[in-house]
């Protein structure tokens, strides 16, 4: 207990840190990446009642910039962190392991998959706090950012021809899009900074569980059921539930972009160097973006009912009886 009282005191000092100083200068969005960081550390090597620690004394140091600083930091950090790694350090006997389970050490281990689901729920209930709390202004949630956005778009604006009403549709069209794209962020925030100290941990031999395979990454097919839902939402239905049905689709399609890796992962797994596959593909991913994007979210899509990574096992053991 004293170990955790101290790490997690120390952890969560750090993070408040790197949170009060994320607007200080250049270095602010680097920093604001890793606030996370020292929070999942503190939990991966010494557990709850440490990663629990470090969120309320980070939640504390917050508050010196505001209570509003501090709430912000609490259900967009030390909560969610906190539950991650409950759920992340939950083990049980490997009895009756499931195909595909993260075993080690006669242990199933809690699947990487659930816990990117239990980050998809946080994430669309703080978007959902946030329609309930702009519910009664013009506009809505879309309507309060629109604003804003207009008079930055007038401040950078380099071609003043096309007139206010241009940047004015500019603006409405890019509101829709800013709370799925600051939601995807804190996702793939939350993502990196969790495998870095998982990372971490294994490096300075601290970790509670095994670092699990990525290529073992599975959603289920309910989640798959909602996206297309959510996908017939935003393009049949009229106005705001349109809004909502597009960002609760950008969202879940987050997942299914990190399971067609997975597959793209086990299907490298099975080349004689796997390494060149993996750094070849990655670097169509940078140079081509959205559009290879894309096709990495359906292949993970498709996956749910394909079962690529199962088909390639098999193949792999068929070839090795042969």
């Amino acid at each position: 207990m004293t170990r955790s009282l101290i790490f997690g005191s120390l952890a969560g000092i750090a993070s408040a840190v790197l949170m009060l100083t994320t607007a200080s200068g250049p270095l602010s969005f680097v920093l604001s990446y890793l606030v996370a960081l020292p929070l999942f550390f503190a939990g991966l090597t010494h557990g709850v009642t440490a990663v629990g620690i470090a969120g309320a004394v980070g939640t504390l140091v917050s508050a010196v910039n505001g209570l509003l600083i501090a709430g912000i930091y609490l259900i967009t950090f030390a909560a969610p962190v906190t539950l991650v790694v409950r759920q992340a350090l939950l083990a049980r006997p490997a009895t009756e392991a499931s195909a595909g389970a993260d075993v080690s050490d006669g242990l199933e281990w809690y699947p990487v998959g659930r816990l990117m689901l239990w980050l998809i729920g946080w994430s669309l209930g703080l978007f959902g706090i946030a329609l309930l709390l702009t519910a009664d202004r013009e506009g809505g949630l879309p309507g309060m950012l629109k604003e804003p956005l207009l008079q930055f778009l007038k401040a950078i604006s380099q071609d003043q021809a096309k007139g206010e009403d241009h940047l004015v549709g500019v603006a409405g069209d890019l509101t829709k899009l800013i709370p799925a794209a600051f939601v995807i962020s804190w996702l793939v925030m939350m993502t990196i900074n969790g495998t870095l100290a998982q990372g971490m941990a294994m490096l300075l031999k601290q970790t509670r569980r095994p670092t699990p395979l990525y290529r073992s990454f599975t959603l289920s097919r309910s989640l798959a059921v909602a996206l297309v839902a959510a996908l017939v939402a935003a393009a049949v239905l009229p106005g705001d539930v349109a809004f909502i049905g597009g960002t609760v689709a950008a969202v879940l399609a987050f997942p299914f972009f990190l399971q067609g890796l997975a597959v793209v992962h086990g299907l490298a797994a099975r080349a004689s160097l796997p390494g060149l596959v993996l750094a070849a593909f990655y670097a169509v991913l940078v140079v081509a973006g959205a559009l290879v994007g894309i096709l990495v979210v359906i292949l993970g899509f498709i996956e749910e009912w394909a079962g690529f990574r199962r088909r390639f096992a098999g193949a792999g053991a068929s070839q090795e009886k042969n």
